[in-house]
């Protein structure tokens, strides 16, 4: 076993613990989004929207909770994506469409995750 052997098992070592914590970080990114879009449409759509009263300010609060999230998720799946040293900037960009689609996607779930859990908990006030 030599060094150069053990140099590379710790680097491999280094770089799975970066994937993770990227990939878990990244997850909670995506829930801190879909809690916020949950919250964005708790408050938006709420009883006095549909009583013609003036819209609450924490709506949009909620909202940028949401986008702040959907940002936070983007940036920390894009560097988890492979990386080639040669490539184009139209394929940097599709980068950081293909984190926007996956951010989405992981965002969706998770709050159609939520959704059935506070509906399954709550008592008959969701719908």
């Amino acid at each position: 076993m030599g060094v150069n052997s053990v140099v590379m098992k710790e680097q491999e070592r280094q770089a799975s613990y970066r994937f993770w914590l990227l990939r878990t970080a990244a997850v909670l990114f995506s829930t801190v989004s879909a809690f916020g879009f949950l919250g964005w449409l708790a408050e938006d759509h709420s009883l006095d929207y549909l009583l013609d009263k003036p819209p609450r300010n924490f709506a949009t609060y909620w909202l940028i909770l949401s986008l702040c999230g959907f940002i936070g998720a983007i940036s920390t799946i894009v560097p988890a994506l492979p990386r080639w040293a040669s490539v184009s900037r139209l394929s940097r960009f599709g980068h950081v469409v293909v984190a926007a689609i996956l951010s989405t996607v992981v965002t969706v779930l998770i709050g159609l995750l939520l959704f059935f859990i506070i509906s399954a908990f709550s008592s008959g006030t969701v719908y």
